[in-house]
């Protein structure tokens, strides 16, 4: 698999093309890397540290658009999945693709997990953790229809109407926990409480115990716990399709808002003191503790 577009270090800057991104992706506690991708399956990966891309190249792409991974550790491994008939494949940063699992089709999402595993999750199937490096399978979760990623060591199962704190063997923690109808897309841990987002709302905060707290009615579409605030940050879509970020407490008090504006997609990073934020004009670096940005990605 070759490189593709400009050579890697080289900034979307001046003269350069238009590039169409859809996509970011990185771990929650990742300091460095992250993965853009464009249309057509085309990734870039970025290093944060020297803001700058060090590499492009092609990875799967279908019909039901990019669903990726990107893995961060001493040989950096990008892992993608498509929805119709391609399957499962891995690439490392020079784009030579590594391996490839076709046993299954309909992916539904790709999630980095810590010790150089993916978790791959399908329509109505068993998810799916594999070694990132072989595509091997180490484990499989039943009943798991989402993997929500918290800290290193502790991973959140989701299920039809029930959650779970998983350890970093993926192994059950706690009982399960008793949702809402809808399924959970996003969660944050502080270590002790546990904040979890359903789709369409709403936002449940439990104590260490595992009661509910106190509740947001809104869905938000992205929940972290920032450190040095020690408060929850989440992005709330207005009904104009603008984002705002929130600032809340353990008892769902809103500290504050803040306008982001609109939003192809978003995730977090450097355990919840960065968001990255995928515009228009490209990807931003969003600081949680002083609401500060910084551009990444210009487009």
């Amino acid at each position: 698999m070759k490189l593709v577009g400009q050579t890697p270090g080289s900034g979307l800057r001046g003269g350069a093309p238009m590039i169409d991104l859809r996509n970011v992706a990185t771990s929650p506690w990742e300091e460095d890397l992250l993965a853009t991708a464009q249309l057509g399956g085309v990734v870039d990966v970025w290093s944060l540290a020297r803001a700058e891309r060090i590499a492009t190249f092609e990875t799967l792409w279908d019909g039901g658009g990019w669903r990726g991974a990107v893995v961060p550790g001493e040989r950096p491994l990008v892992v993608a999945g498509a929805w119709e008939r391609h399957g499962v494949c891995g690439y490392d940063l020079s784009g030579e693709r590594l391996w490839q699992d076709r046993s299954r089709t309909n992916v539904g999402a790709v999630t980095a997990l810590a010790g150089g595993r993916v978790a791959v999750t399908y329509n109505r199937r068993a998810t799916r953790v594999l070694d990132a490096a072989t595509g091997e399978e180490v484990r499989r979760l039943r009943g798991v229809e989402r993997v929500i990623p918290l800290t290193p060591d502790r991973t959140l199962g989701v299920g039809g109407g029930w959650c779970r704190l998983l350890d970093g063997s993926l192994d059950a923690l706690e009982p399960r926990i008793a949702t809402g109808l809808n399924l959970v897309w996003f969660a944050a841990t502080d270590g002790e409480h546990l904040v979890v987002s359903e789709l369409g709302g709403p936002v449940r905060i439990f104590d260490s115990d595992r009661r509910e707290r106190a509740r947001l009615a809104d869905f938000l579409r992205l929940v972290v716990h920032e450190p040095v605030t020690a408060t929850w940050v989440g992005l709330r879509q207005a009904d104009d399709g603008q984002n705002w970020m929130l600032r809340f407490t353990n008892d769902a008090e809103i500290l504050d808002r803040h306008p982001v504006g609109l939003l192809r997609d978003v995730t977090s990073m450097r355990a919840g003191r960065s968001l990255i934020l995928l515009t228009d004009d490209g990807v931003q670096v969003l600081d949680c503790s002083d609401r500060s940005v910084r551009p990444l990605v210009r487009v």
